[in-house]
């Protein structure tokens, strides 16, 4: 059984330590409503992390992460047990050369961004090979760089290709609909679209890594709106990362430069941060994929600490006491 320790993080609330069997107790402290974790999973698993790029959670409560050094995807239960993994190194059907974003259908099926193959995969959840599509190069289905991936309501798929500054839109079978973008810092334009994400209303979100900004556009990929500023006060932004939202529709962003996670509004309006430069618990090395499951728990993809951690707000630990 994998055991993961729990400490705990910094703003004005008191929260809970915790550990992944849910025994319980009550510190005081001046955090954000959340408990964390790291190193997931524990030196007993037989599925060790070697560099997490990707995670992401199913309607099962599953965690799924992207190993990009060991070119494998792995899957743990909601309470960090192993269940399997898939993968290894190569250009084969379910092999991968840096397997970066992922992103789960609501049938189960898990699309994975397999960056150094300039291509998408789909497996079902249990890492069966459903079937692929991309090449390399810059004309419509082909990728440079193929980074984050998302899902609209009507599994319609987009991946942010990050060396050729574009978003595409696919069907769920990766058939070409649409795309959009270019170099530049104008209205739609792109300096290393880093992930893309969709909200409930089919709104696509894209960290515009190299401008410091987020873009926000209509489905078709009309320009919409955008946000952000380049710096490291609340709300200011070095190197955005990855999105992702919780089920109140607001907005998760792992602000990579400035080594922590912010959560904003749609409008980009600051609501909360944590983390700062470091190996410590709580602390991070340019954070890469963050998720949020149905309960609000939150994991983030620590690449250069080589861990995942795991955030719990406070008021569901109150619920398991």
């Amino acid at each position: 059984m994998l055991q993961i320790f729990f400490a705990l993080f910094v703003i004005p609330v008191s929260v809970f330590l915790l550990e992944f069997d849910f025994r319980i107790e009550e510190v005081s402290a001046l955090t954000m409503n959340f408990t964390f974790a790291k190193n997931l999973p524990d030196p007993a698993s037989q599925l060790q992390i070697l560099e997490p790029e990707g995670v992401e959670i199913d309607s099962n409560g599953n965690i799924y992460v992207n190993d990009i050094k060991s070119n494998s995807i792995k899957k743990f239960s909601k309470e960090g047990t192993d269940i399997l993994s898939w993968g290894s190194t190569g250009s084969g059907d379910g092999q991968f050369n840096h397997p970066h974003g992922s992103e789960i259908d609501k049938e189960g099926n898990i699309y994975v961004t397999d960056q150094g193959n300039s291509r998408v995969q789909k497996f079902t959840s249990d890492g069966k090979f459903m079937t692929k599509w991309g090449t390399h190069g810059t004309s419509e289905g082909q990728f440079l760089h193929p980074h984050g991936v998302a899902i609209d309501s009507q599994g319609n798929i987009y991946i942010s290709d990050r060396d050729a500054a574009t978003i595409q839109k696919f069907s769920s079978n990766g058939e070409f609909i649409t795309r959009w973008g270019s170099p530049g810092s104008g209205d739609g334009e792109f300096i290393q679209p880093w992930d893309v994400a969709v909200d409930s209303n089919n709104y696509v979100y894209v960290p515009d890594y190299g401008n410091n900004r987020v873009q926000i556009f209509k489905n078709d990929g009309t320009f919409f709106s955008k946000w952000g500023t380049s710096g490291n006060g609340d709300g200011q932004l070095n190197q955005p990362a990855v999105i992702t939202f919780d089920s109140d529709g607001n907005l998760y962003l792992t602000d990579s430069g400035n080594h922590r996670v912010q959560v904003l509004d749609k409008s980009g309006n600051f609501i909360a941060k944590w983390g700062s430069k470091g190996n410590a618990e709580g602390q991070f090395l340019k954070p890469e994929s963050i998720e949020v499951d149905s309960a609000g728990q939150v994991y983030v993809a620590d690449t250069s600490n080589n861990n995942v951690q795991f955030f719990i707000p406070a008021n569901l630990t109150e619920n398991r006491k």
